[in-house]
């Protein structure tokens, strides 16, 4: 299966989040020179999961983000859930027109089952314990800070 670039975007915002020293505030700045992706495209991330709960944010000059109590226990089938904005996993229906075998098409379900259980293969695995130092050393020097592993 394939994540859509939105949800990459938002677990990588999360893994160096995780790895951040204990009460290190983040910008957003900071996040996407780390994960070496667009400001705009961490920024609408950092929104979302905002929203989820999974982060906090702090306003002002010196603000930024810190993982929430929430975002520490995530996994990530729990998150992918949450972020998948498609809810065929083929292009059953669009914009252009829906499939002419939509009606009784055995593969749109099996698809939708398939998608199931790639997530619930990551129900267990916590985004918090995916850093590792070794990982994480360097988009954290990039930033000028050393990662809290």
């Amino acid at each position: 299966m394939k994540i859509n670039a939105f949800a990459d975007v938002s677990l990588r915002a999360l893994l160096v989040l995780s790895s951040a020293p204990a009460g290190e505030l983040l910008t957003t700045q900071n996040i996407a020179d780390a994960v070496g992706t667009p400001y705009h495209h961490v920024s609408k991330a950092i929104v979302r999961l905002r929203e989820l709960g999974l982060i906090d944010v702090e306003r002002g000059r010196k603000g930024g983000s810190r993982l929430s109590a929430a975002g520490q226990k995530a996994t990530v089938g729990h998150i992918l859930r949450e972020l998948n904005n498609r809810p065929d996993p083929a292009e059953c229906q669009s914009v252009h027109g829906d499939c002419p075998l939509i009606t009784e098409c055995g593969l749109r379900h099996a698809l939708a089952r398939a998608r199931e259980a790639f997530y619930r293969e990551l129900d267990d695995v916590v985004v918090s314990s995916l850093p590792r130092l070794r990982q994480m050393a360097p988009a954290f020097q990039a930033i000028g800070l050393r990662p809290g592993l």
